[in-house]
């Protein structure tokens, strides 16, 4: 069978799994929330299966950075799909949403596969499409982290609590992320850093500014993006033109963040 093959045949498993546990419910267990555990057990089934797509040739840190880091971002969508557009298939209003999200989630996931197999092969040899399995990688991780952030800032604990899970998120995502640079540990280590020290600053500052859930998580991956950005790109190989694209984004941003702020009776800023 055919990588390609495999790969729908698991797209499509995931699926239909994905839709029969949408009418099972397990708080029988009362171990972890029913939505958590089915997306936990969709996600355990897509790495089962695509460690059997790409031919049980990953071993070492791949591992955890082919395996893991896409079994996440599958989990992640899960959970977000299940508790943002697919609470109620039974609803006949629901149905045509949820068939088009269902459609667009198994696109996601087979493209997914096909990325991680160029990764992955990346790795143990060149090949010309590692540099365009960089760049959709890099749009899943922006994805999954807005995903992420948004689950986040709804989960019902103090806000001050979140803080440390959005720190934990971000050091993992960019850890990742960068290691598909192939650079030294320390370097990886220090870049890494520099992006998490950041947004931590940005999480302390805006963790209890007047905005909604999803304007405040569009504003950290806003940033995070650009971080991102900057890691990714040589210092000496970054163009001007890139240089101006982040400042204006960051000034766009720090424009809507102000403009959608609501502070008591006075409302927004401008």
């Amino acid at each position: 069978m055919k990588l390609r093959t495999r790969a729908i045949v698991l797209t499509i498993g995931i699926i239909l799994l994905f839709v029969l546990s949408q009418f099972l419910e397990f708080e029988t267990f009362h171990i972890l929330n029913s939505k958590v555990f089915k997306a936990f057990i969709v996600s355990l089934v897509y790495l089962t299966g695509l460690y059997w797509v790409l031919g049980y040739r990953i071993k070492g840190i791949r591992l955890i950075t082919i395996l893991g880091y896409s079994s996440y971002l599958v989990f992640i969508q899960s959970l977000f799909i299940e508790l943002i557009v697919f609470q109620n298939i039974a609803r006949l209003t629901q149905r045509g949403i949820s068939f088009i999200t269902l459609i667009g989630f198994g696109v996601s996931i087979y493209f997914l596969i096909l990325t991680m197999n160029i990764l992955n092969t990346s790795y143990i040899s060149k090949i010309p499409l590692a540099q365009a399995a960089k760049a959709t990688n890099f749009i899943y991780t922006l994805f999954g982290a807005y995903f992420t952030f948004l689950l986040i800032s709804r989960i019902g604990i103090y806000d001050l609590a979140k803080i440390p899970i959005y720190i934990l998120v971000v050091f993992l995502l960019t850890l990742n992320l960068f290691w598909f640079k192939k650079e030294s540990f320390q370097q990886l280590f220090g870049e890494t850093s520099a992006v998490v020290l950041f947004m931590s600053i940005i999480f302390i500052t805006f963790i209890i500014w007047p905005l909604s859930v999803e304007v405040l998580s569009m504003l950290y991956t806003v940033i995070f993006y650009i971080l991102l950005g900057l890691g990714l790109e040589e210092r000496e190989t970054t163009s001007f033109l890139m240089r101006v694209e982040y400042v204006l984004l960051f000034i766009v941003t720090v424009f809507v963040v102000l403009k959608l702020s609501v502070w008591g009776i006075n409302g927004s800023i401008f």
